[in-house]
């Protein structure tokens, strides 16, 4: 299979956005089930990556492409931009944000941060992942970071796996409850990995 990897494009949005849910184990479902009923939360996900500004935009998204078809997706962005935003308390009830405040208030300083990995689950176990990983490592290092950093379930036995072979470790275990949203026990672990020269 002929895969390749380049920078999101606007017109990939919504296909990211599907990806993004997949790869947030829930939480996006959490924050924006019942938030209008006019757009599902990958609507709402997609409309928002549209916009070139901000982190969560499709320019901060590397994709894995095959048959002009999206089969794999990794966004990134500087550490501080991981957080309960002033726009976000705005937007959501304030339960949904003390909810999830662990999981936001989690980052390693000064890292580039993995925000969504995800690959299409035909495809995985080929070697996608690992490759944008090393293509989020190489973003990070032309924004002049060397740390990598990432929060993943800690039930998540499969991304554990993948991200311990491309040398992240485990450097706080995070509190976030069980949810009808978020069907995930043990909360989370924050993960971080050296990027070499």
């Amino acid at each position: 299979m002929d895969i390749t990897y380049r920078t999101a494009a606007k017109a990939d949005c919504l296909q990211v956005a599907e990806m993004i849910t997949i790869a947030s184990g829930g939480v996006i479902e959490f924050l924006f089930h019942d938030f209008t009923p006019e757009l599902t939360p990958v609507q709402i996900v997609a409309h928002n990556l549209e916009n070139s500004q901000g982190s969560h935009t499709y320019k901060n998204a590397i994709v894995a492409e095959s048959d002009e078809r999206v089969v794999g997706m990794a966004l990134s962005f500087a550490s501080h931009f991981h957080e309960i935003t002033a726009e976000m308390r705005q937007v959501f009830p304030p339960d949904r944000l003390e909810h999830l405040s662990e999981f936001y208030a989690a980052r390693v300083e000064d890292s580039f941060f993995l925000d969504a990995l995800c690959v299409n689950q035909q495809l995985r176990n080929n070697g996608i992942g690992g490759k944008l990983i090393s293509l989020t490592k190489k973003r990070a290092k032309q924004n002049d970071f060397d740390t990598l950093s990432l929060v993943v379930f800690a039930d998540n036995t499969a991304a554990l796996s993948v991200y311990h072979a491309h040398g992240f470790e485990i450097v706080a275990s995070l509190e976030l409850n069980s949810h009808e949203h978020i069907p995930h026990k043990g909360g989370c672990f924050l993960m971080k990995s050296h990027i070499d020269n």
